[in-house]
């Protein structure tokens, strides 16, 4: 399933990441690391060959320089043989300072 998800939709700016981050996810099955595509302070998109049924509960880990970031999310948006949107549902406070961390870097290297 499909659900179409507008830029007008979203709270926060995404910023593309061209290459080097990784997340593993889990989402019921085996942990699986995958590509991020694009992220922000509150979704990610995540580059996945199988779709992932939108509304299901995903929980994710980025090792960074930033250090780990634990979230809990729900996808939001699938797209056969493309990847997943997911939103951020859950996070604590360290991991999401590391997130606005990793987002300013990010946002530097875009400039």
């Amino acid at each position: 399933m499909v659900d179409k998800l507008s830029k007008d939709n979203r709270r926060d700016v995404r910023i593309a990441v061209s290459r080097g981050i990784w997340v593993a996810w889990k989402a019921g099955g085996p942990r699986i690391v995958s590509r991020v595509r694009d992220l922000s302070a509150g979704g990610v998109f995540v580059s996945a060959r199988d779709p992932v049924t939108v509304g299901t509960s995903i929980e994710m880990l980025f090792s960074l320089p930033e250090g780990e970031i634990r979230v809990q999310g729900i996808v939001r948006f699938s797209a056969d043989d493309r990847g997943f949107g997911v939103e951020f549902t859950s996070m604590g406070a360290a991991d999401r300072a590391r997130l606005l961390d990793l987002l300013r870097r990010l946002n530097v290297a875009v400039k």
